[in-house]
């Protein structure tokens, strides 16, 4: 087996207001963690973003990223764009301008709706840009990630900390039903032959890869991926070309 590339989708990276007690996540720790497991790049989202504010936190990994140039900043978006102006036009231009590849919501940590009817405006935003849009799949139901999916079809969107079901009834029907739902694959999801399965029933290309990163070993994640009993090309999409893809179809 060839040495794989790994790019990892979601890594969130900056210190908690309760303090881990082992190790502190910040962006030293990060590039040590990148390092061991041997992973190329990582889309990075930054705590300050919930810990602050969204647009601090922006502006906090914005000036990290320069400094580390394996990080892919994903900038966190509100449907209300940034303070004083607060209009989400003018933030989404002004972060795709500075480079902004991918991006996530918080709508648990920023107190908003993610159905349609409150940040149906930044969805269509992001579709129109082709920009993929992360979000953790604890801080959303199901009937909003249908309800967002059924109103923004071309939305790229991607759930993260997809958790460990067995054969997910409710999932595998939204998958069905929204072609362009997408997944991150880590440790959080560690199913019994669960990625074969996924690529049987809907091919090899709405699949991308994340450590969990700090919440979990990332080691559990490069095993999960590395001998999952799937082609080498599958393995590889999931690894970094699925997101090396949506990446590059980015729409500016």
């Amino acid at each position: 087996m060839t040495a794989l590339k790994l790019i990892a989708c979601d890594p969130l990276v900056g210190l908690s207001r309760k303090p881990y007690e082992r190790f502190r996540p910040d962006a030293a720790d990060l590039d040590r963690e990148l390092a061991r497991l041997d992973i190329t790049r990582a889309v990075v989202r930054h705590r300050q973003c919930i810990e602050n504010a969204p647009h601090w936190g922006n502006e906090v990994l914005w000036r990290e990223a320069a400094e580390h140039p394996a990080w892919i900043p994903a900038p966190c978006l509100t449907p209300d764009g940034e303070p004083d102006a607060h209009s989400l036009e003018s933030t989404f231009s002004a972060a795709l301008k500075r480079g902004m590849r991918i991006a996530w919501i918080s709508p648990r940590d920023h107190m908003f709706s993610p159905r349609p009817w409150c940040a149906g405006a930044l969805y269509a935003l992001c579709a129109a840009a082709r920009l993929p849009l992360l979000v953790d799949y604890r801080s959303v139901t199901l009937d909003d990630v249908d309800e967002v999916m059924a109103a923004y079809p071309s939305l790229r969107l991607v759930l993260t900390q997809v958790p460990r079901l067995g054969r997910h009834r409710s999932l595998y029907a939204l998958l069905a039903r929204h072609t362009n739902l997408h997944l991150c694959l880590s440790s959080a999801y560690s199913v019994h032959e669960g990625i074969p399965e996924l690529l049987a029933n809907f091919g090899p290309d709405r699949w991308v890869w994340g450590t969990s990163y700090p919440e979990a070993e990332g080691g559990a994640a490069v095993t999960l991926l590395t001998y999952a009993p799937i082609p080498e090309a599958a393995r590889a999409a999931i690894a970094h070309g699925n997101l090396e893809r949506l990446l590059a179809e980015v729409a500016p």
